[in-house]
């Protein structure tokens, strides 16, 4: 694998065809729209495709940085025939580079399906050899989607800028009228859930953080979320007495850019929505226990609450026996005085400017 500058081949490199393949998931999807804004300043008339999971694509339409969101279906890896369709399609298209930054066997596969010259992270997974180039994932875990601007300022050498989503005029009008419709006009957005236990905040410390901002004059809260979520979000609504608007399962991908983006404030666990709330510029107030904190590179104002404890981050090795002490110290008598003081030293900011 070379290491001279990026120089590959392309039928037109003042508008080359580009195909960024990140497969998912949601967080880390957001956290690689860093690259977008880096490859579109290189190149004003590239086609810039990007290929995700069909559950996860959504978060990308309507981005005016991308010319087209290709969905990869769900039995992708499960069916032949699935994988030649795919690979037909992308053939079709003609990319010349294929920017693979997933770095898993999985995705070095659709890669390699697509053609074109193809760059991707090193890493331990299989399939390295049907990468044309490989990069190490450069920046630090403390820094929000480091690994992708090093990427992007690499193949493109332009500085590379934050996680970014766009809001589209559309959906701002869209979650506008429906906040109008639920009579609110200014609501904090909390966002307790996620894939793996370890990460979650104690579902029994929800209904007091939302007592307490909402003694604090910060309500109401809404509560965001999948469809998986609806039962433990039930829970948490039956035990709150504060106001609280329930709107897990209820809002499409592609909208939680705008809803995350009108809140005053967004509170969430280490999430993909929590991800969405710091790529939109909204202030956020981030619990981290289990794994790696981002305490820098947001673009938001950003607090990351996090103990490190000794054992911390255990990552997806737990040893505390289901306490996820990490977590549960953090208490909502804290997270609620974080969140007073951060939306105080922005509006305090505002004034000043």
């Amino acid at each position: 694998m070379s290491d001279a500058p990026f120089d590959p081949p392309a039928a037109d490199r003042a508008a080359p065809r580009i195909l960024i393949v990140r497969l998912s998931a949601l967080g880390d999807i957001v956290f690689a729209s860093s690259m977008l804004d880096a490859l579109r300043r290189r190149w004003p008339q590239a086609t810039i495709a990007w290929l995700a999971q069909a559950g996860f694509a959504g978060i990308l339409d309507g981005d005016p940085r991308i010319t087209e969101v290709i969905r990869a279906p769900a039995d992708l890896f499960k069916s032949p025939a699935a994988l030649w369709r795919l690979r037909r399609e992308l053939r079709a298209r003609r990319f010349d580079w294929v920017f693979e930054v997933q770095g898993l066997a999985k995705s070095r596969l659709v890669a390699r399906l697509a053609g074109g010259y193809r760059i991707g992270f090193r890493s331990k997974e299989p399939l390295q050899s049907w990468m044309d180039r490989l990069l190490d994932k450069g920046g630090t875990a403390a820094d929000i989607g480091s690994e992708y601007r090093y990427f992007a300022e690499t193949v493109s050498g332009v500085r590379a800028g934050p996680p970014r989503l766009i809001v589209t005029d559309t959906m701002r009008d869209t979650v506008s009228a429906r906040l109008a419709s639920l009579g609110i006009e200014h609501f904090v957005a909390i966002c307790p859930f996620t894939t793996r236990p370890q990460k979650h905040w104690p579902e029994t410390h929800w209904p007091e953080l939302v007592q307490r901002l909402a003694d604090a004059g910060l309500g109401p809260c809404v509560m965001f979320g999948g469809p998986g979520d609806r039962a433990a979000a039930a829970r948490i609504v039956a035990a709150t007495h504060a106001p609280l608007v329930d709107l897990v399962g209820e809002t499409k991908l592609a909208e939680l850019p705008a809803w995350l983006a009108a809140a005053r404030l967004v509170i969430g666990v280490d999430t993909g929505l929590t991800h969405i709330g710091i790529a939109v510029q909204t202030p956020t107030l981030a619990l981290f226990g289990s794994t790696c904190p981002y305490r820098q590179g947001a673009e938001s104002p950003l607090v990351v609450m996090y103990d490190a404890l000794d054992c911390a981050p255990c990552r997806r090795h737990p040893s505390c026996d289901g306490r996820y002490d990490c977590m549960r110290g953090l208490t909502p008598q804290r997270v609620a005085s974080a969140a007073t003081q951060l939306l105080g030293q922005v509006a305090t900011t505002a004034i000043d400017r």
